[in-house]
């Protein structure tokens, strides 16, 4: 309006200075310079006002791309605070690979840079759907329900949607006061393995982008816990024995000091008990080590199911096994064992008639803290020392030290 105002003064200055000029010609000249001047101020108006035009349209464009910078410039700084927020809990990760921990920290990061209240995240034991991590935020726990699970743990697909109200499915959540909803699975080699969902209660719309960050999450999420869990098959694989999935002999000795230490400290016995597999070289000399192999394999499983859950049971080396029995006192541990022995006299092996006492038979002997021994390298010696009277004394026995 302005531009406008100062074009129609200066034609109408032009016009009249160049009317007051006339007055000095001759007048049969004055009424055709008259209109010269008329005519070019009109097309200098015109010049002007088309240049105005031109350079509002050419500014109009220059703001809209300044804002479509400035909304690209706050998408990638979004983006930039997610990937240092997921930097620093994987620092934090490779530090202490407390996998609870670190999902807490990706929730209160995901809470931050979605400005958010409610928020839930749950990863899910492989191939099932119950949750084993879940983690919340916000004062009100909420359930999804199963067909939401199933579209998005089975499904592998997000979702985002705003007035909840207007959808049979998430109708649940509008009666509780929430008004917008946000989900996106977690992947670990394009299989579901969790979710994380985000709520908003206030007059509040998501958007592409909200659901674009919470992906970026989501996937950062599922490589910690696809990490987490490697590293856990990897701790697993270091102290497991390959053929029998029992402990291997360096877990029972960082166990039984452990143990120990505890009993010591809570004035509780513990008994350890150790078992060798009778005439075990004549079985494997006749039937070959395949067949040894699963001899070992099949009184592995007997142990293991004759122990309770606090038990460790471990392979001590070729055919000797171990037990760690806590809180236990030798009476007690001597009445185990010796079900041990029968269950495994009772089961039927491969060609076991084929042995010098026409069965396969296991011999244990028991010693306990701190009636027998005071520390670990003393308890170990005392059962040994009681299977090797087991053996001496025909084999297929239980002896207490």
């Amino acid at each position: 309006m302005i531009i406008r105002l100062i074009l129609l003064g200066t034609v109408v200055a032009i016009i009249a200075y160049g009317n007051f000029y006339i007055f000095s010609l001759p007048e049969q000249f004055q009424w055709s310079v008259r209109n010269l001047i008329n005519l070019a101020g009109l097309g200098f108006f015109l010049f002007i006002y088309g240049l105005s035009r031109s350079l509002r349209s050419e500014i109009f464009l220059l703001k809209r791309g300044s804002e479509k910078m400035k909304l690209a410039l706050s998408d990638y700084s979004k983006e930039s605070s997610v990937l240092t927020a997921i930097n620093e809990i994987i620092e934090v990760f490779g530090k202490n690979p407390d996998l609870e921990d670190v999902l807490n920290r990706i929730a209160d990061a995901a809470v931050r840079l979605l400005k958010v209240k409610h928020l839930l995240l749950q990863v899910y034991s492989t191939g099932e759907q119950k949750f084993f991590t879940r983690i919340i935020r916000g004062k009100e726990e909420f359930e999804l329900g199963d067909d939401i699970i199933e579209d998005i743990i089975l499904q592998g697909n997000s979702a985002l949607i705003n007035n909840l109200a207007n959808f049979p499915r998430y109708r649940s959540f509008a009666e509780k006061g929430y008004r917008s909803l946000l989900i996106a699975p977690l992947k670990a080699r394009e299989e579901s393995i969790g979710l994380i969902s985000a709520l908003a209660r206030e007059e509040r719309n998501f958007t592409g982008r909200d659901l674009d960050l919470l992906t970026m999450i989501a996937a950062q999420a599922s490589l910690i816990v696809e990490n987490a869990h490697l590293l856990e098959k990897t701790k697993a694989l270091s102290i497991t024995d390959g053929l029998t999935n029992l402990f291997n002999r360096r877990h029972f000795q960082e166990t039984i000091m452990a143990e120990l230490k505890e009993a010591k400290n809570n004035n509780f016995p513990l008994s350890l008990a150790m078992a060798d597999i009778d005439y075990f070289k004549n079985y494997n000399d006749l039937n070959g080590h395949p067949a040894g192999d699963e001899v070992l394999r099949q009184i592995a499983k007997i142990l293991m199911r004759g122990t309770k859950g606090s038990d460790t049971v471990a392979r001590y080396g070729g055919e000797e096994f171990v037990l760690i029995l806590p809180n236990t006192t030798k009476e007690n541990a001597l009445l185990v064992c010796q079900r041990l022995n029968k269950n495994v006299r009772n089961y039927k092996f491969e060609r076991e008639k084929e042995q010098p006492n026409k069965d396969l038979t296991i011999s244990m002997g028991v010693a306990s803290f701190p009636l027998d021994a005071p520390d670990a390298e003393t308890l170990i010696k005392k059962a040994d020392l009681a299977l090797y009277q087991s053996k001496e004394k025909g084999r297929d026995l239980v002896t207490a030290a």
